[in-house]
């Protein structure tokens, strides 16, 4: 399964990972991760003993991909691959990026201080958010997630509720994204949800993007799967399509479950 992450440089994709990473490790509601590269688990767990110290990141090769393997009570079920983008375009005119088209979920990285500061920053998030909205109108039907992921939570200058989201400074990070909240909303395979996350020493919703993600997206893998397998293919050896939708079936009712985590989540 193929996730895609949206952001510019130092929008805190690699600390959200590495933490994000961390807090799965042991397994929620079942569900845990593994670097399938050694080298990737030890970058990893670094960056995270860095950030909750306290501490920025170490600067690391960026990987264009990242390979997760997805455990359900510590059995490997299937490979997530994160992919990292800094834009949805590689120039003027440019076609979305085929990840962008195809991927099973999509998270979104923005900056709170700077979406309530910066005027500029606002208007490039617009644009960046009507070049998603374009992107996803070319996508097939398959149910995806999309996550809007608000970082550096901790730096916005409001009190922050624990557990609760304060109406105003969710409309406030959301207004650049108008338009795209209300073409998802009204588009019926398509998941939207809002995820204000702190990367620091009192990481704040971190597990949130992760698990809506999953929640939706292996629903959505495992239905795009079923209308390859015709009902005699099935009954041939797994092969394909028919072999990946045998290794997420036993995952369906496990990330529907997951609802229960994500009842107070804003969505769309």
């Amino acid at each position: 399964m193929d996730f895609v992450m949206l952001g510019h440089h130092g929008v805190g994709k690699t600390s959200y990972l590495s933490l994000m990473y961390a807090a799965m490790r042991d397994g929620i509601h079942g569900f845990g991760l593994d670097a399938r590269a050694a080298a990737d688990h030890e970058a990893l767990t670094r960056a995270a003993e860095y950030v909750l110290a306290g501490h920025p990141p170490p600067r690391t090769e960026n990987l264009p991909v990242l390979e997760l393997v997805l455990r359900f009570h510590g059995r490997a079920a299937v490979t997530l691959r994160w992919h990292e983008h800094h834009d949805l375009v590689t120039g003027p005119g440019a076609k979305p990026s085929g990840q962008v088209l195809t991927a099973d979920g999509i998270v979104l990285f923005a900056e709170a201080p700077q979406l309530l500061e910066d005027g500029a920053y606002r208007a490039e998030m617009r644009r960046t958010a009507h070049r998603l909205r374009q992107a996803l109108a070319e996508r097939g039907r398959q149910l995806t997630p999309l996550v809007l992921t608000f970082t550096k939570c901790d730096l916005v200058c409001r009190p922050m509720p624990p557990g609760a989201v304060p109406t105003a400074l969710l409309a406030d990070l959301t207004a650049p994204f108008s338009d795209l909240v209300d073409a998802v909303a009204a588009t019926e395979h398509l998941r939207g949800a809002v995820a204000l996350v702190s990367c620091g020493p009192e990481p704040v919703n971190i597990t949130v993007p992760v698990l809506w993600s999953l929640h939706h997206a292996i629903a959505g893998r495992g239905l795009a799967l079923q209308t390859l397998c015709s009902p005699s293919r099935r009954l041939t050896p797994l092969t394909g399509p028919a072999a990946e939708y045998a290794r997420l079936a036993p995952l369906f009712e496990p990330a529907d479950r997951l609802a229960v985590l994500l009842t107070r989540v804003p969505s769309f």
